[in-house]
């Protein structure tokens, strides 16, 4: 496919997919209402020029232009990346415990992730809300087990999180999202691993991804709309 001579030498179909994915992010961010988020991505779809795809960002707070080497206007800012926060060895905790039995437990805001972490949850929830968190370099381990209950474990794009463990009447599930795809290829070979084992024994273990204060409905919603944009694209509309 020719390049499109406005946006800076790249593929007007990279352009494209550019747009799309920066008005899923403001979407889930809440700067665009599900109406205009639509009406633009459609616009999206019909654009032929660069420059009309920059125009259906340029309007949106926090979406700024940026010069390219010849001067002219960039059509879109390359995906914000969101690396992990990490603090020294010593400020790391050595190991935590975290139980929902016929309740809950929940983990979440500014914290330094232990090096070992175990969640159980029998008839109850725990939830690991790892996007505020700092990390030690190299692996953080959580080990989780749900009978008859569910641990959600909540990630932010940019950290690298490999996953193992089993469903026995239940489910043990990494819930698949564009923003972990979309940043796994970038990482740094420095940066923390996430490395969640376990067994949900008629109960779940979920692994999801979530932008900064982004509900589960919301990126629901957003994942939702990123499929459907998709396919369109495959779909050349």
């Amino acid at each position: 496919m020719k390049s499109d001579p406005q946006a800076g030498g790249r593929g007007l179909s990279e352009v494209r997919q550019a747009t799309i994915d920066r008005l899923c992010e403001r979407f889930a961010e809440d700067r665009l209402s599900m109406g205009d988020f639509e009406r633009r991505l459609d616009l999206a779809h019909q654009a032929t020029t660069a420059r009309q795809l920059a125009s259906l960002v340029a309007d949106i707070p926090g979406t700024l232009p940026q010069p390219d080497r010849g001067g002219r206007e960039a059509a879109i800012l390359p995906r914000p990346k969101l690396p992990p926060k990490v603090v020294p060895p010593e400020r790391v905790p050595s190991r935590q415990f975290l139980a929902g039995v016929l309740g809950g437990s929940t983990r979440g805001g500014s914290w330094v992730a232990p090096r070992e972490m175990y969640a159980f949850a029998l008839m109850g929830g725990v939830e690991l809300d790892f996007r505020e968190a700092e990390f030690g370099p190299g692996v953080t381990e959580v080990t989780a087990f749900a009978m008859w209950g569910g641990v959600d474990i909540i990630v932010p794009p940019g950290l690298q999180v490999e996953c193992s463990g089993a469903g026995i009447l239940g489910g043990f599930e990494r819930t698949p999202d564009e923003l972990a795809d979309a940043s796994a290829a970038s990482l740094d070979p420095g940066s923390p691993v996430l490395r969640v084992n376990g067994v949900a024994l008629m109960g779940g273990v979920d692994v999801s991804t979530r932008l900064p204060g982004e509900r589960a409905k919301d990126a629901a919603r957003r994942r939702k709309l990123a499929r459907k944009a998709r396919r369109k694209e495959l779909r050349g509309w």
